[in-house]
């Protein structure tokens, strides 16, 4: 099994040491888009972006007001680690919690070499954000440590209690657990990524012989056959029409919605995120409280 030194030292010289180039400065707004605090609520001005406007100040005033930012000095970006039975399956190079946990060191690793703080529900248990090179290690040995499995739905309310400041949060879990009301309360507060790992066998079936599945949620063993080009074509539908349904919920929660599939590697799984927070500007901050 690989140590936590040395899947550090692998992710930076195949993913953190590639992306740092590719970034060239441009960290922030690609990883964070519009993280800023709000500064004042003042009158509307030609320019303002009405996405912007205070409905609650402009209702009172009978005068159309918008809200003001500043950029924060210093950013917190939060991970969450599905650590559920159905996380540990995978048919390809690695389970889908495997990759989960690279994905998140690698975004861990580059939040904290800029200078940024970095906390993570595990299923271990809690990590406090702090910055530095030693938080990446720690954060490496605590999710290669087992721990009880938590229902997502109540590790995304606990999430919620603790990231207490406006911070980027990195989601991680096939999401096969019921979690919208909590998911959309995060994105209303947060910049929130939520990235759902998949398998590809979990969308269709591979066509050979009587397949036996196991559900690590459940305990159910049930045999499918796989010769049978109906028995594929059912499976398909219905995979896709559950993956479908769990986008929607994703991205009608707020969320932005990034696909990682065990198949896949890191750099351009990333690389393709990058691009698209450099696209597609991200949605106006909200106050927290």
């Amino acid at each position: 099994m690989e140590t936590p030194e040395a899947l550090l030292a692998r992710l930076e010289l195949k993913v953190v040491r590639p992306l740092d180039g590719f970034l060239f400065g441009d960290y922030r707004g690609v990883f964070y888009g519009k993280s800023l605090e709000l500064a004042e609520i003042s009158p509307f001005s030609p320019g303002d972006e009405a996405e912007r406007i205070d409905w609650p100040a402009t209702a009172r005033t009978g005068e159309v007001h918008v809200r003001r930012y500043r950029e924060e000095r210093e950013l917190t970006l939060w991970l969450l680690l599905d650590g559920s039975p159905s996380m540990r399956f995978g048919s390809r190079r690695r389970e889908k919690y495997g990759l989960a946990l690279e994905l998140a060191l690698a975004v861990a690793y580059i939040a904290l070499r800029h200078g940024n703080r970095v906390g993570a529900l595990l299923p271990s248990g809690l990590l406090p954000p702090r910055g530095g090179k030693a938080q990446a290690l720690l954060l490496a040995r605590e999710a290669l440590r087992p721990g009880p499995a938590r229902p997502l739905g109540e590790a995304l309310d606990l999430l919620g209690r603790v990231a207490r400041r406006r911070s980027l949060l990195f989601l991680l879990s096939d999401f096969l657990d019921p979690f919208y009301p909590p998911l959309a309360r995060l994105a209303a507060r947060h910049d929130t990524v939520a990235v759902l790992v998949e398998d590809p066998l979990e969308r269709e079936l591979p066509g050979g012989g009587v397949l036996s599945f196991y559900d690590p949620e459940t305990g159910e063993e049930v045999e499918v056959n796989a010769l049978d080009p109906r028995v594929r074509e059912a499976y398909r539908r219905r995979a896709e029409a559950h993956r479908q349904a769990r986008m929607g919920e994703i991205r009608k929660a707020g969320a932005d919605l990034l696909l990682a599939s065990t198949e896949v590697d890191l750099v351009p799984l990333l690389l393709g995120f990058v691009e698209r927070r450099r696209r597609w500007p991200s949605k106006a901050p909200r106050a927290s409280s």
